[in-house]
């Protein structure tokens, strides 16, 4: 069972740029799926929403982790000529915000 969603983002986000989030997100130890998205995020600045699946604190490992991986899934948009994320959103199993980087 995935422990984190990630939002799409159909114009965005296609499968290749999926696949390497969910590698990036998988080298924190997460198990991340994608999930259809939630909210309109078409500005020319927009969010890559993650869901946290489990109740109770998110460990210090993964929050540690998320900036470096932040940062790498910002390196990939650039690399292929795209506008990368301006923020990670963080939402918890009730979607109440967790996090904002």
């Amino acid at each position: 069972m995935a422990e984190i969603l990630v939002e799409e983002n159909f114009t965005r986000i296609d499968g290749a740029d999926m696949n390497v989030i969910l590698d990036i997100l998988g080298d924190l130890d997460l198990e991340a799926e994608p999930t259809a998205p939630r909210r309109n995020d078409r500005g020319k600045n927009w969010n890559l929403t993650i869901h946290w699946l489990r109740r109770g604190p998110i460990p210090e490992d993964t929050l540690t982790g998320l900036p470096a991986a932040l940062a790498k899934i910002k390196d990939h948009f650039l690399a292929v000529g795209k506008i990368p994320p301006a923020q990670l959103i963080l939402r918890g199993p009730d979607e109440g915000l967790l996090r904002t980087l």
